[in-house]
Formats: C-alpha cells, sequence, structure tokens
C-alpha cells in the first residue's frame, strides 16, 4: 500500500510536467511568429505616420506659398517692404523655411528673407542683385506650377529643396517667389518626433540619402512604401522595427519549463503532505489561538446551542463572566448579555448557511466591552461565531461625529462668513451654510454653479494659483458675485494650500467673508476725499494730483519724441508711414476759470444762493468737456478744465462756446434777476512746463488778465507772457493796497457772533461778540472785495502790515469809544499765516496790547487750521506769548484742513469755528450733521467752546442748537455792517 502511494506521489508530478513543458513549447513558437508579424505591422504604421506627416508638411507650405502669391498687392508701392513683412510672419507661424526669396520681373534677385534662428540656409542676402540663377532654379514665366530642385550645399553640408514659381504668370511684372527648405533640419525635427529609436529606416531622394538611422537587416521585415510627393519632390521611405533584445518566444519556452518543473514539485509536495493530516490540524489550532478575535464554536442540541471549543482570546475578551458563560447554552448566554434577539440570527444562520454579521453594543456591566463586531457563518453541522472589541473605534467614531456637529454649528453661525474647500483644480467641493446668508444661493448650487455667478476674478489670479500650487499661503483675494436677486457682492477668499507628505498639494481650504459694505465704505471715503462735496466734481487735491500725472506723462511722450530726432531722414519717413496716427503728440490745455459776479450773489443772497449757482454753472461747465478731460474746483468760485490730447484752436473754440452759453445764463433767487460771467485764463501744457505750481500761477495770472479785459472772456498765456506777474487789473488793486496802507484807506466791517443756547429774554443782556472784517475802499470802484486784494497782499508780502493795520485800528476804534467797550465781550480780529510766524509782528502787537486801554480778555486773536498746523511751533509760541496778555484764541476754519484732533489738542485755543462747508448743508446731508457732531462733542470735552459759520437759515441754526454748538455766525443771525455803525448805534442805544 505504501508502494502504491509513493507511486501516484511521483507519477502524477512527472505526466504534469511533460504536458505543461509541450504547452509552453508550442506558445513560444507562436509567440516569435506573431512578433515578426508584429514588426512588420508596426514598421508599415510608422512608415505611413512618417509619409502623412511629410506630406501634411508639404501641402501646408506649398499652399501658404500660394496663399502669398494670391495675396501679392497690384499697386503696393514698395513691394519689397511688404514682401519682406509677409515672409517674415510666414516664417514665424510655418517653420521648416530656410528662406523667402523675392525675385522682380527683370529676374534679379530682389529681396531674401531668413528666419531668425533654428535654420541653416545657404540662400542670404548676398545674393541680393544677382540673377536668379545663383538660387539654383530656372523657373518658367508662364508655368503656373511650382518648380522644384534638391540641392546639396557643402558649406551648410546639407540637402535643400528650393522650389518656386511666377507670382502671376498673368501679370510678369510682379516677379517671382522662391523658396528654400532646410530637408536635413526638417527630417529631423519631424521624424525625431514621429519615429523612436527602436526603428531603422532610411530615406531617399533623386538617388540620394536625405536621411538614415540604424542598419536595414534583410530579415523579411523591411516595408518599403511607394513613392510619395514632398516638396514636389518624389520621397522613398524603407523601414524597420528593431529586433527586440530579448527573445520574447524562448524566453517563453525557458519561463515555461520552469514553472513546469516548479508546478510538478509543488503537487509532489501536497500530495506526500496530504497523508498526514493531523499536521494541518495543528496549524489551524495555532492560528486560531494567535487570532485576535474570540473564536467559538457551537453544536446544534435540541433547539439551541452548546459551546464545544473556544480559544483562549475568547477567555480574555468575556473576562469576569467566563466561568459562568462556558456552562450556559447559546440562548441564555445571549440572554446573559442583553442580547436576546441575537439568537434567532444565529438559528437563522445555522439554518439557511448565510453569514450574518452585526456591531452590537453591550449594555451589561458584567462583561468589560461595551461595543462588539459579531460574525456567525456555518461550519458543517456546527456554527462559528466570531467576536471582536470594537469599542475603542465607536468612540473615537462618537467623539468624532460630536466634534464635526460642533465644527459645523459653529461654521454655519458664522455672520457674513463661510469656510470652503476647493479641488486642485480650484474648484469648490464643500462650501458652509454661510454662503445662502450672502449670495442667496444653496452650498450644493454654488459648488455646482460657482462660475456663473463670478462677475469680476482679480487680475493676479494666476500668480495666486501658482502661489498655491509652492504650497504657500497667499495674500486675500476679491471676488465679485452677483447674488440671487442680482445684486453686486464682493467676498474676500483666504486660501490655505493642503498638501500631502510629498509636499504635493491635495485640496484647498479657507474661509471667506462677505466685504461688499466695505467696499462701499471705501470707495465712498475715496469720492469724498477726492470730490467737491458741492459740485460732485474733483477738489484740489485730487486735481493736483491729476494734474502731476499729466505733466509726467507730457515730459515723457517729450522725451520719446526727442529720442526719434536721432533716426535718419530716410528713416523717419518710414516711421511715419508706418506709425502716421501716433507721429506727432497732441498737448493738453489748462483753463483757470473765476467766476464772475460770484461775491455779489453771495452777499446779496446768502450762502445758500452761492451754493446753488455754484451747483448750476458745474452743469454747464460739464456739458463742454468729454470724458477724457479734467474737470475740477478748486476754490470758493474757481474751476479748473484741462482739455487731453486737444490742440489751442480747438480749445478756443470749444470756450468761445462755453462763454456764450454763460452769458445766456441767468441765474434766480428769491425772485432776484442776476447775471454772471467767467474769466478764464488759458495755457498750453507742454514739455517746456516746468511744474505744476508755475502752470497754475500763469493760468492765474492769464486769469487775471481776462478780467481786466472786460470779464466773461478768456486770455491765453504764451510763453513770451512768462513776465506778466501782474496785470493792469492787479496794478491797480495793488495801488489802491498800498495807498491804503500808507493813507488808512481801509474799512472796518463786524459780523456778530450770537450765542445758540441763552433765551431769547436774555439776549439783550449779553456782551457782544463780533468778528472783525475788512474792505479795501478804491476811489474810483468803491469797495474791494477781499477775495481780491487778500490774495495780491499775500502774494506780495503785505499781509502782516495789513494785520497789523486791522489790529491798531480796531483798537483805535474802541479806544474811541468806552463806552461800547463796556458793551462787548469778545472781539474777534483775523491774523494770517504770515504773521503767525513774524516774530516782529509778534513784538508789536504784544506792544500794542500792552499800551491800549481796552482789556486785552475782550480781544481774541482767529488763526485758520491750516496756518497753524502748518506753523505748529510757532502758532504754539505765538498763542502763549499773547495768552500770558489775557487775550484769548479761536481756531478758524476747522475741518477744511488737516482736522486733526491731535493739533486741536495742542493748540491752547479758546474757540473752535466749525467750517462752513460743513455747516451750510448740515440739515440735509448726515455726513456734514455727523461732522459737525463729532467736532463739536470732541471741542466741549478738551474744555472749548464752538462757533458754527455760515449759518445760513434758521432751520439751520435749530440743528446747531440741538447739538449744544455754543455760538453761530451768519447771514441768518447777522449781516456784515461797518464798525463804526456798530459802536455808534450801540452808543445811541445806551444813551437812549
Amino acid at each position: 500500500m505504501l508502494s502504491k502511494h509513493n507511486h501516484r506521489i511521483y507519477a502524477l508530478p512527472t505526466v504534469l510536467f511533460l504536458f505543461l513543458t509541450f504547452l509552453f513549447v508550442s506558445a513560444g513558437v507562436f509567440i516569435q511568429n506573431d512578433e515578426r508579424a508584429a514588426r512588420i505591422s508596426k514598421a508599415q504604421s510608422v512608415a505611413e505616420q512618417v509619409k502623412i506627416s511629410l506630406e501634411v508638411f508639404s501641402s501646408e507650405r506649398i499652399q501658404a506659398l500660394h496663399n502669398l502669391m494670391r495675396n501679392w498687392p497690384t499697386f503696393e508701392p514698395n513691394q519689397v517692404d511688404w514682401f519682406n513683412a509677409q515672409a517674415l510672419s510666414l516664417m514665424g507661424m510655418q517653420r521648416g523655411f530656410s528662406s523667402l526669396v523675392f525675385v522682380d520681373a527683370s529676374g534679379e534677385i530682389a529681396w531674401v528673407a531668413t528666419p531668425s534662428s533654428g535654420i541653416k540656409t545657404r540662400i542670404d542676402n548676398s545674393l541680393i542683385g544677382r540673377p536668379m540663377d545663383a538660387l539654383g532654379l530656372n523657373i518658367s514665366r508662364l508655368s503656373e506650377d511650382l518648380e522644384s530642385t534638391l540641392l546639396y550645399s557643402d558649406a551648410a553640408q546639407h540637402h535643400f529643396i528650393v522650389v518656386g514659381r511666377a507670382i502671376s504668370p498673368q501679370e510678369p511684372e510682379h516677379g517671382f517667389l522662391v523658396a528654400g527648405f532646410d530637408v536635413q533640419t526638417i527630417l529631423t525635427v519631424m521624424l525625431g518626433e514621429l519615429v523612436g529609436p527602436q526603428f531603422n529606416f532610411q530615406l531617399n531622394a533623386d538617388s540620394a540619402t536625405l536621411f538614415q538611422s540604424g542598419e536595414l537587416v534583410n530579415d523579411g521585415t523591411i516595408v518599403s512604401l511607394l513613392p510619395f510627393s514632398f516638396l514636389e519632390r518624389d520621397f522613398y521611405l524603407s523601414m524597420q522595427s528593431q529586433l527586440s533584445p530579448y527573445n520574447a518566444g524562448l524566453l517563453i519556452i525557458m519561463i515555461g519549463l520552469l514553472m513546469s518543473a516548479l508546478v510538478s514539485y509543488v503537487l509532489h509536495k501536497q500530495l506526500k503532505g496530504a497523508v498526514n493530516l493531523s499536521l494541518s490540524q495543528q496549524r489551524y489550532l495555532t492560528a486560531s489561538e494567535a487570532s485576535l478575535d474570540a473564536l467559538l464554536i457551537y453544536q446544534p442540541t435540541d433547539d439551541d446551542f452548546s459551546l464545544v471549543e473556544a480559544n483562549s482570546y475568547s477567555r480574555y475578551l468575556f473576562r469576569g463572566a467566563c466561568d459562568v458563560l462556558r456552562s450556559m447554552s447559546l440562548a441564555e448566554q445571549t440572554r446573559y448579555l442583553g442580547l436576546s434577539s441575537e439568537f434567532k440570527n444565529a438559528k437563522n444562520v445555522a439554518e439557511l448557511g448565510v453569514p450574518y454579521e452585526a456591531h452590537l453594543a453591550i449594555h451589561s456591566d458584567k462583561i468589560a466591552p461595551q461595543w462588539i463586531k459579531v460574525q456567525v457563518v456555518k461550519a458543517g453541522d456546527n456554527i462559528a461565531v466570531t467576536v471582536r472589541d470594537v469599542t475603542e473605534r465607536f468612540r473615537a467614531q462618537h467623539d468624532l461625529k460630536r466634534s464635526e456637529e460642533k465644527y459645523r454649528r459653529l461654521v454655519d453661525g458664522m455672520h457674513r462668513h463661510f469656510v470652503y474647500t476647493k479641488t486642485v483644480e480650484h474648484n469648490f467641493m464643500y462650501v458652509s451654510a454661510g454662503i445662502e446668508k450672502i449670495l442667496g444661493f444653496s452650498a450644493e448650487d454654488f459648488c455646482a454653479n460657482e462660475s456663473k455667478y463670478v462677475r469680476q476674478v482679480p487680475d493676479e489670479t494666476f500668480e495666486i494659483r501658482q502661489t498655491i500650487a509652492r504650497g504657500e499661503k497667499p495674500e486675500p483675494y476679491i471676488v465679485h458675485y452677483q447674488g440671487k436677486v442680482g445684486e453686486p457682492l464682493a467676498i474676500e477668499f483666504s486660501d490655505t494650500p493642503i498638501v500631502d507628505e510629498q509636499g504635493l498639494l491635495v485640496a484647498v481650504e479657507g474661509i471667506a467673508r462677505d466685504v461688499t459694505k466695505e467696499l462701499a465704505l471705501q470707495e465712498e471715503v475715496y469720492f469724498q476725499a477726492n470730490h467737491d462735496q458741492l459740485t460732485g466734481l474733483f477738489n484740489r487735491y485730487a486735481f493736483d494730483e491729476k494734474l502731476r500725472a499729466i505733466l509726467d506723462e507730457t515730459h515723457k511722450a517729450a522725451g520719446q519724441q526727442g529720442e526719434s530726432k536721432t533716426l535718419n531722414h530716410v528713416d523717419f519717413e518710414k516711421v511715419a508711414s508706418i506709425n502716421s496716427p501716433r507721429a506727432y503728440h497732441k498737448q493738453s490745455v489748462m483753463c483757470f476759470i473765476d467766476m464772475d459776479r460770484f461775491k455779489l450773489v453771495n452777499d446779496s443772497c446768502g450762502h445758500p444762493a452761492g451754493d446753488k449757482l455754484l451747483k448750476e454753472i458745474s452743469t454747464i461747465f460739464r456739458q463742454y468737456v468729454n470724458g477724457q478731460d479734467l474737470l475740477a474746483r478748486i476754490g470758493g468760485d474757481e474751476f479748473c478744465i484741462i482739455f487731453r490730447n486737444q490742440s489751442l484752436d480747438e480749445v478756443t473754440k470749444r470756450l468761445d462756446k462755453l462763454l456764450l452759453a454763460i452769458s445766456n445764463y441767468r441765474f434766480v433767487y428769491d425772485d432776484k434777476l442776476f447775471f454772471v460771467g467767467a474769466s478764464i485764463g488759458v495755457i498750453e501744457i507742454n514739455e517746456s512746463t516746468q511744474s505744476a505750481e508755475a502752470l497754475i500761477k500763469a493760468a492765474d495770472n492769464a486769469c487775471y488778465k481776462a478780467k481786466h479785459l472786460g470779464r466773461n472772456r478768456y486770455f491765453v498765456f504764451h510763453d513770451n507772457d512768462s513776465q506778466m506777474a501782474i496785470d493792469d487789473s492787479e496794478n491797480q488793486v495793488l495801488h489802491a493796497l498800498h495807498h491804503a496802507l500808507q493813507n488808512d484807506g481801509f474799512e472796518l466791517y463786524s459780523q456778530a457772533i450770537m450765542p445758540l443756547n441763552v433765551p431769547n429774554q436774555e439776549k439783550a443782556a449779553q456782551l457782544q461778540h463780533y468778528e472783525i472784517l475788512l474792505r479795501l475802499n478804491a476811489k474810483d470802484s468803491g469797495l474791494i472785495s477781499p477775495g481780491l486784494f487778500i490774495p495780491l497782499a499775500e502774494r506780495h508780502g503785505l499781509m502782516n502790515k495789513v494785520d497789523m493795520w486791522v489790529v491798531d485800528n480796531t483798537l483805535k476804534t474802541l479806544e474811541r469809544n468806552p463806552a461800547h467797550i463796556d458793551n462787548v465781550g469778545k472781539v474777534a480780529i483775523n491774523l494770517s499765516g504770515i504773521t503767525l510766524g513774524d516774530e516782529m509782528a509778534l513784538h508789536k502787537i504784544a506792544k500794542r496790547m500792552q499800551s491800549t486801554s481796552v482789556p486785552a480778555e475782550k480781544i481774541c486773536f482767529e488763526i485758520t487750521e491750516t496756518t497753524a498746523v502748518t506753523n505748529l511751533s510757532a502758532a504754539k509760541h505765538f498763542i502763549s506769548t499773547l495768552r500770558d496778555l489775557g487775550c484769548s484764541f479761536a481756531l478758524d476754519d476747522f475741518g477744511a484742513g488737516m482736522s486733526s484732533f491731535t493739533y486741536l489738542k495742542n493748540l491752547d485755543v479758546d474757540y473752535v469755528k466749525i467750517d462752513g462747508s460743513f455747516v451750510r448743508n448740515i440739515v440735509h446731508d448726515p455726513i456734514d450733521h455727523a461732522t459737525v457732531t463729532a467736532i463739536n462733542n470732541i471741542a466741549h470735552s478738551m474744555g472749548k467752546q464752538t462757533v458754527a459759520e455760515f449759518v445760513v437759515d434758521n432751520a439751520t441754526a435749530e440743528v446747531l442748537r440741538d447739538l449744544k454748538v455754543d455760538f453761530g455766525q451768519g447771514f441768518a443771525l447777522d449781516k456784515p455792517k461797518p464798525l463804526a455803525h456798530r459802536v455808534q448805534w450801540r452808543v445811541k442805544l445806551a444813551s437812549a
């Protein structure tokens, strides 16, 4: 019996080895034959691809030559330039040309165009002027077919194909077009892309081998194609797929023999091992004991199951109750653990043979696990139960779920924010619920259709994505979207790249927020900072910035034009003919406009009338400027227009129409009719303009000249007018100013500063508080407004003398009327910035205050915010010196300059005069209302009293009273009157 078993152990593997050997040898022979056929097929396929590629290359270049000849211009004055431009463009678009040659009708080479690099050529510009024979090709004038020849260049050591034809056989006067091709370079590039190193091939034409790779082996696998046309020449291609270094058939046979021996050996070992089944069973028991799962075997008993075998891990898993459970049946065990329903599932497995698996929660404290995984399978007549402790995994899952829910509640509750996750391709795959509150779209809709809702992406999107691809965090960026109801929204994204262990980008996460309101506020602040609040035009700050930009642009253009002058005459003509629309740079023209008779409207009807006039006038100005021009209000009644890229003649024609429109305009206010005009100073902006300040000064002078010539006209400032610093009108005012300083030609006016929070019955008992105003008395023209003579006084250094005259004569008037002094609380006297920084003027004022009988506490000096901040140290010294004598100080025009509360805190002033530009519209403008409120509250917190200027009506006064502003000044409260009248009236009233 043992010998019979041994015979089977060795006979069966031997038969199997012989059978498998025969099978693998047959397969190896078949594979060798199949490989040979595959080599031929591959060579045939690649050869056809090469042929097609060369034919396509040839047809595209031949078609390009035909297109060039068909598009040849009939009446081009310079055919060489046209041909050169077209040839360079063609060679830039289609590679492979070594040269393009234009031969004129006489047969001489007129021009040779060659590519910049990459192609060798035997035809270059040295052939210009030589006959067409130098190209190696003779072309018939009447032939409509391309003629071709194959040449070899010893210099380039390359073959070249030259093709050509008469440009138009019907119009021989156009000449000929010849193209050269570097065959070796073309074939090297094309065949290198199409044919790999696993092929040997050879390309012939005209008995010449043009290109060869490897050696063709005559083993019956060479594929030779029929001749095909390439650039009008017949090419012959032979190709052979190289023999693989590994003989697949032989390799299969060797591997087959090895595998046959191995399989036979394995079968021998299995047969030999089958005789010892106990060893296999022992291995099974060992594996069972080593398992990390509890393995329990149950056998059926009546209508239940009893435990027959359990591995050692089961004793550990059910520690604490192992001895109790061992003596129980399966039904009793499930009841003991609180899992009675699971017994039915185990019975179903025994009956149906379908495995069962479940995760179960253990609510009993009799065993350690809280969660277990149970698997029940049928094992013959028995059932096998596998139990695994999964408590830790379920705890981790539960904790993770709670963390995710907490995170989701936190994220979804964010106001105007949302978090997101994007793919590597920057497609949204998750957004939090906050997106619906912002855009109105659900998270799913936004992820699927985000690109449809985008209105504008950042210009630097490409750079942002490059930064993320490097694993670096970019700066936050803004994307503009359209909301569900069509409203524009701006969202700021802050991306964070997520990379794996190798540093490769796997996702992009971040947080986004709605910045629509912030951007709108920024735009509003920017607009207010750069635009006049009354007219909506650019203000002085924005105008100065744009004027400097225009000057820089003009100087840059002039520098470029200067460089172009170095071209010789012939080159200049070529450039001018090509770029004629931009051959000359048009200059710009600036117009300085001062409104005539504006002060008459202000003085007669108050500042609201003046504001209305300025708005209507600015509307007229807008009608005579276009989108590229610049219109700005730079002062009270002063405007500037810069006409861009227009000549002086074009601008003066516009100004004629503008002045006519202003002349026809009538301003009506409170049934009063006014005629207004505009005096305009005109000056060209060109390369000779030195600076914006010099330009504005010259335009201002020209404006004064226009006023002198009769108003409502323009005056053009020319370079030869550069010495016109003062025109005749200025001379007259300046003469009157000097005369007034020497002969007391000024007249003092005053305007009351009224308390706003004093009951009407107590106002009569209040001491007077008024501001000293100044008028210049000219004999011929009457009173001259400070708006005319004050700028001249500042320009010519007379302002400190004017200030001293006002101080001295105000004190003299008060000294002559001691009874009036008793009724005066404060007399406010304005001081200029020049006086504020003049130590000698300070000494004179202090000396005058010490010598007067007027109490110093009744004198209040007003200085403007701008001059005080500009000369801060001098202002503090000036204030400190006069305050020591008892004088008080007011900070005038606060809000129109630096508006810095830090400066206000550092200046020892008693009153803050709120600039009228914020007061005049306080009833209707919430921004002005908020500004006045802030200034008033902060001034009061510093212990300073406030005065509101430009109180134009009772409604304004009521608003100021509600805000608790201390004093008001304006036409609604008191109109300016001569100081002498005010003094005499109070004296007469007192005596009466």
